[in-house]
């Protein structure tokens, strides 16, 4: 029997010229009486595994946790080369691969490659990560986050002329970089630079910075050993192993919080992991907390230490004293994760008394806590404690200054003695805090500190790239339909807005030239950017309308800016004479 086509309609021309995958329909149920049941839409009463059928489901919108329970039962079968051949197949001759990343969900595509999904495929001479960087022109998903996760699970960059993303201090030409600059590049690889994809990819990545950010930084950084990424993917870590990825800026951090934990891993420890992340707000402490556990699949506490006095604060009183027998968060928190790894993160440590630091002594040296309700002993010897803490700013923003062009150069990575000389000068950062922490904490707490990881100020790039995080946030956030009702939290009258930046870079960079502070790190840039764009674009917006409704066409916004002054410029989009018409005649319709 002839299997049927499931995308009617589609023309190869759509793709070449748009790159834009074809609509699978439903496969044709086994009695050839119509489709699959909608009780069991995803596979044959015996189980058999179907790609097509979880295509379906993936373009349809189901979540990530919804095809995980589709693929659940067949993970089994998943470490055989049969079905592992199934997950790489295709549907009407489109990897699967790339309708998860037309899905937009970062974690589907960590979902498919651990189920042994090809992140170097191609369709047409197309390869994935040019698709999934192209796909960031849609406003409505977060690709910036989709490309960084490809890049963290190994994806090839080298399908991608550096041209592209190197130098990075720059927007690129609208029809992309010259030829001569791609000359040297061409390769079978690169073939896709000859048709829509090179405009499509250049408009992508003109449009938001973040992408061309993590492509050069792809590029400059060398991969850990296959050892290393045996151990990792023994202990279930190797996604922590692209952690930088998420992140703008701290490569020397996120590069010794991964030396740190492999080698944890490879010597095996019965003592906690307890690091000192010490830097100025906004530099990314909590941020890359947060990526740890998330990449790691583990609990985190966070723990505001600002009014943490005594013990009692911090732990609870113990029982029965005072007839309080509930434990406090943290007390409670180790108990549940008792022998187990999780992580604790207490934020601005340094304002904790000294009292609440000698209670941590005992659980840092022996991994041990005493159970504040019942007296028990947990076993805590698997947590990563992480202290944050800003006492440290002075040395580290003097050291930043001192050593600027070795820390700071955009080339590091690609000169593998730049490299060693960054790393060197991050080194010698974190003995100068750990001798200045004895004054700060004690000795006594200081020498049970496995690591001081020191986080620098951004550089102008990294700058300008917290900028286009910031806007690509804007942008999803103004993408969102309008909702009018009553309950305000719900409430949305500013929406179905199309933001669009032609040239990121430039933007994003006198975003950061005006209002990057040191001390405040990203929030200060997160600031200008709402006074500088959010504002005047919503109050350009509420001044234009007498009225907004839930049903009203999609309006645009550009944000340039001025060559000669550096001053930001929003505007909205004027529609053309043609759409004003046809707004007229649907507003006569929708009256008579």
């Amino acid at each position: 029997m002839k299997r049927k086509n499931d995308s009617v309609g589609f023309k190869k021309q759509d793709w070449d010229s748009d790159l834009i995958l074809p609509r699978i329909e439903k496969r044709a149920s086994s009695s050839s009486d119509g489709y699959a049941s909608p009780t069991f839409p995803y596979s044959d009463r015996d189980r058999t595994f179907h790609l097509r059928d979880i295509v379906v489901a993936i373009q349809r919108g189901d979540t990530c946790d919804s095809i995980r329970s589709l693929l659940s039962p067949h993970q089994a079968e998943l470490q055989s080369l049969k079905l592992k051949e199934e997950i790489c197949g295709t549907v009407d001759d489109v990897p699967g691969f790339f309708f998860v990343i037309e899905s937009g969900s970062a974690d589907m595509v960590k979902m498919w490659a651990s189920y042994g999904g090809d992140v170097n495929a191609t369709y047409r001479g197309v390869p994935q990560l040019v698709y999934a960087a192209v796909r960031c022109l849609s406003p409505k998903a977060d690709g910036p986050t989709v490309v960084a996760t490809l890049l963290s699970l190994g994806v090839s960059i080298d399908v991608i002329p550096q041209p592209f993303y190197s130098p990075i201090d720059r927007d690129l030409p609208e029809s992309g970089p010259p030829d001569f600059e791609l000359a040297p590049f061409k390769h079978t690889k690169t073939a896709w630079t000859l048709g829509a994809g090179r405009q499509l990819l250049t408009a992508a990545l003109n449009s938001c910075f973040s992408l061309r950010y993590a492509l050069h930084r792809a590029s400059t950084t060398e991969p850990l050993s296959g050892a290393n990424q045996a151990i990792a993917k023994k202990h279930s870590a190797t996604e922590l192993l692209g952690v930088h990825y998420f992140l703008v800026g701290q490569t020397q951090a996120c590069q010794l919080l991964v030396e740190i934990f492999m080698a944890e891993l490879a010597l095996g420890t019965d003592r906690p992991l307890i690091l000192l992340f010490a830097g100025p707000s906004g530099h990314g402490k909590t941020e890359l907390a947060q990526n740890m556990g998330k990449l790691l699949s583990l609990d985190l506490q966070t723990v505001d230490c600002t009014n943490l006095r005594t013990p009692m604060d911090l732990f609870g009183p113990f029982f029965p004293f005072e007839g309080y027998d509930k434990g406090s968060v943290v007390n409670n928190f180790l108990d549940e994760h008792n022998s187990q790894r999780s992580i604790v993160f207490l934020d601005e440590f340094e304002k904790t008394e000294q009292k609440v630091q000698e209670a941590l002594l005992l659980p840092f040296q022996s991994g041990l806590h005493l159970d504040r309700r019942n007296l028990k002993l947990i076993d805590c010897s698997k947590t990563i404690w992480i202290l944050a803490t800003n006492a440290f700013d002075d040395h580290i923003l003097s050291f930043c200054k001192t050593h600027y062009r070795d820390l700071f150069t955009n080339t590091v990575g690609l000169d593998r003695r730049a490299s060693e000389q960054a790393r060197k000068l991050g080194k010698k950062l974190s003995a100068i805090i750990k001798k200045e922490s004895i004054t700060k904490f004690g000795a006594p707490l200081t020498g049970r500190i496995t690591s001081v990881i020191p986080f620098l100020t951004f550089s102008p790039t990294e700058q300008a790239a917290v900028a286009c995080k910031e806007m690509d946030r804007l942008k999803r956030k103004l993408a969102r339909p309008v909702k009018l009702c009553d309950d305000l939290k719900l409430y949305r009258p500013v929406g179905n807005i199309k933001l669009q930046i032609p040239f990121s870079y430039s933007v994003c960079k006198a975003l950061a030239s005006q209002g990057y502070v040191e001390q405040l790190g990203a929030r200060s840039i997160i600031n200008i950017a709402d006074s500088e764009v959010a504002l005047p674009l919503v109050t350009q917006y509420l001044a234009a309308r007498e009225e907004v409704s839930e049903d009203q066409p999609e309006s645009g916004f550009t944000v340039t800016v001025d060559a000669d002054l550096g001053i930001i410029e929003v505007s909205e989009q004027q529609n053309t004479l043609l759409e004003e018409v046809s707004l007229t005649l649907n507003s006569l319709r929708g009256k008579i």
